[in-house]
C-alpha cells in the first residue's frame, strides 16, 4: 500500500500539470518550431513551402531595412538607462512627501492605462506639424519643429515617448512600493550622518532596491524589443523611410503586408534570440541575488 501511495503522489504531479504541457506545446513550442521551419522557406503564408535553406538569412543581412531596425533598436536601448535613472529620481523625491504626491502618481501612471494604441494615436495629432505642439512653437521660434517627418527626430521622438514617459508611470509605482520596504532606521542613520538628499539617494536607496532596478531595466529591454509594434504603427508607421523600423514592425511589414511569410520568420528567428537572451540575463540575475 505504501509503494502505491508513493506511485500515486509521483503521478499526480504530472497529470495536473498536463493541461499546461499541452497548452505549452501548442501555443508556443509549436509556433516557434513552426516560425524556424518556416524561415527556411519561401511561404506567402498559404500555398505549399519552398524550400530554399538559407536564402533568406542571406537576403536578411543584406536588407537595408533589418540593419536600419538593429540600428533603431539601438538607439531605442540607450535611452533604458536615462529612463531608469529618472524615473527612480522622481519616485525617490516623491517618496520625501511632497504635498499632493499621491495625485502626481495617479496622473503619471494614466498613460499606462490608456495602453501604447491610445497613446501613438494621441502623439500623432500632437506631434503633427499642425499639431498642438508645434502652434506653441511656431508662435515662440515662428516655424514648426518636423517631429513625425525628419528621421533623427521621429526616432528619437519615438525613444524618449515610448521609453521615458510612458513607462514612467509604473516605474514610479515599483520604485516606490520597493522603497517602502527600505528600513526607516537606515534613513534616519544617514540623516544623522548629515547626509543630504543626493548621497543618500546614490548610497543607501539605490543600493537597498538594487533588485527592483535590475528588473526594471529588463522589462524595459523586453519591451524595446518585443512590445513598441502597436505605438510605432499608429504614430509613424516605421517611416519616414526605414528611421523607425524594429524587428516587430519588420516581421508585420514582411509577413502580413507583404505576405513574405518566410522572410519575416527569419526576422522572427533573430527576434527570438534576442529574447532569450534577455531572458537568459534575467534568470541570473535572480540566481546571483538568491545566492
Amino acid at each position: 500500500m505504501r509503494h502505491r501511495g508513493l506511485e500515486t503522489d509521483g503521478v499526480a504531479p504530472y497529470l495536473f500539470l498536463t493541461p499546461l504541457f499541452v497548452l505549452l506545446v501548442l501555443f508556443i513550442l509549436y509556433p516557434v518550431g513552426m516560425n524556424f521551419y518556416s524561415s527556411f522557406t519561401e511561404w506567402k503564408g498559404y500555398g505549399p513551402q519552398k524550400w530554399i535553406g538559407f536564402d533568406n538569412y542571406i537576403n536578411m543581412v543584406q536588407d537595408q531595412a533589418f540593419w536600419a531596425s538593429i540600428i533603431n533598436t539601438g538607439l531605442f536601448i540607450l535611452y533604458i538607462p536615462v529612463g531608469t535613472v529618472f524615473t527612480l529620481v522622481v519616485a525617490a523625491l516623491l517618496r520625501e512627501g511632497i504635498r499632493g504626491w499621491q495625485t502626481y502618481r495617479a496622473i503619471l501612471y494614466i498613460p499606462n492605462l490608456l495602453g501604447y494604441v491610445v497613446m501613438g494615436v494621441i502623439f500623432s495629432i500632437y506631434l503633427r506639424d499642425d499639431g498642438a505642439l508645434n502652434a506653441l512653437i511656431k508662435w515662440v521660434l515662428g516655424s514648426p519643429v518636423h517631429f513625425l517627418i525628419d528621421p533623427f527626430l521621429a526616432v528619437n521622438s519615438i525613444g524618449f515617448i515610448l521609453v521615458v514617459w510612458l513607462h514612467l508611470g509604473f516605474g514610479i509605482i515599483y520604485f516606490l512600493a520597493a522603497m517602502n520596504g527600505i528600513d526607516k532606521a537606515i534613513y534616519e542613520a544617514a540623516l544623522i550622518d548629515g547626509a543630504g538628499f543626493w548621497k543618500t539617494f546614490f548610497s543607501v536607496t539605490v543600493p537597498s532596491i538594487r533588485f527592483a532596478v535590475e528588473f526594471f531595466i529588463v522589462f524595459n529591454f523586453i519591451e524595446v524589443f518585443a512590445r513598441m509594434f502597436s505605438f510605432i504603427y499608429t504614430l509613424t508607421q516605421g517611416g519616414p523611410g526605414y528611421s523607425t523600423f524594429t524587428l516587430e514592425y519588420g516581421i508585420f511589414d514582411q509577413g502580413f503586408q507583404k505576405f513574405h511569410v518566410g522572410y519575416a520568420g527569419a526576422w522572427s528567428t533573430v527576434l527570438f534570440v534576442f529574447c532569450a537572451i534577455i531572458s537568459v540575463v534575467q534568470i541570473r540575475l535572480m540566481h546571483r541575488r538568491d545566492a
